[in-house]
């Protein structure tokens, strides 16, 4: 299948391969619960029948508009709310829904999103340090930045960046943020660039680790992915799926033990000769191993090369207690 860039660039990562794993029931009700510019979302309505639906959730309002936007054809069909995913549970209460069909997480950054200097996600423009999916909820990132412990700071980007110069570079924020405060994307880089050794040579990886960690502490992104999982894993009807896309080994890590768990089926001794671990599976992992996307789809969109993407299937039917 031929997919072709949307206007504005943003073309949705192994889209063929969404289709092709997420939709079981073309009558059902499916989750795009990161809805972004709406790319999945546009190729899933148009895989429905009459009857499908689709309902949307983004914490960004600029990508809530476009996705409106963008579905609009499709009448009340499609639907996107300004909503986290981690109140799932709540949110489809009040929508009425009580199961969906299917639940796609396409994690991480929107290219719209990354292309905005007014967002202060990418580290090569210029623009206020925010870095919030949600510019109404809370305080910029520089707020933190500006305020934190060096102690703080070392810890966020060691732990969500995997930063080994987390510590150099927090003092040099500490000792900087002295005579005036970080307040822009360039202020930052430029201490990053001083923080990488001789010539700098490495800053371009750093900065990208600095403001990956620096992104996803301001929105709590991994306690997000979590708790979005799980609550979608409940809703989900027999024999529906999750598909979930990452980009970085944080993600993904949380991606998979949260479906591996879902997955654990009795780990006994023979010798017992019965269940004592309590293992009730939830479902089956439909791969071993992550998908990742075809060499002809990374040539023409560079961000899908660091996408992983994982399967996991309902019980048709609740497997007896200890049940492999």
């Amino acid at each position: 299948m031929d997919h072709q860039p949307p206007v504005g660039g943003h073309l949705p990562v192994m889209a063929d391969e969404v289709l092709r794993e997420l939709i079981t029931d073309r009558d059902g009700i499916y989750l795009d619960a990161t809805i972004g510019g709406a790319g999945h979302a546009e190729m899933i309505m148009q895989q429905l029948s009459p009857k499908g639906r689709l309902i949307g959730l983004d914490r960004d309002p600029q990508a809530v508009a476009r996705a409106a936007a963008r579905l609009a054809s499709f009448g009340g069909r499609a639907q996107v709310v300004h909503s986290d995913y981690r109140s799932l549970g709540s949110l489809f209460r009040e929508l009425g829904v009580a199961e969906i069909h299917g639940a796609l997480f396409d994690l991480g950054l929107s290219s719209l999103q990354l292309d905005n200097p007014e967002r202060g996600f990418a580290y090569r423009l210029d623009g206020p340090l925010d870095l919030r999916f949600d510019p109404t909820q809370g305080e910029p990132t520089s707020s933190w930045l500006n305020s934190a412990t060096e102690e703080s700071l070392a810890s966020v980007f060691s732990e969500f960046g995997e930063e080994p110069l987390s510590r150099r570079i927090a003092r040099r924020i500490v000792k900087a943020r002295l005579a005036e405060p970080i307040l822009t994307t360039t202020q930052l880089r430029q201490l990053i660039i001083a923080a990488s050794g001789p010539g700098g040579r490495t800053w371009g990886r750093t900065a990208a680790r600095i403001f990956q960690a620096l992104r996803v502490h301001s929105n709590s992104e991994l306690d997000a992915i979590a708790r979005g999982l799980d609550a979608a894993l409940s809703l989900l009807a027999g024999g529906s799926r999750l598909v979930v896309i990452a980009y970085h080994s944080l993600e993904d890590r949380i991606v998979k033990t949260v479906t591996r768990e879902a997955a654990r089926t009795c780990d006994c001794p023979k010798i017992y000769g019965r269940c004592i671990c309590g293992a009730s599976p939830r479902g089956r992992l439909v791969y071993r191993r992550v998908l990742r996307p075809a060499d002809s789809e990374t040539v023409t969109n560079p961000r899908a090369q660091a996408a992983r993407m994982r399967v996991f299937e309902k019980c048709a039917i609740p497997s007896p207690l200890g049940a492999a």
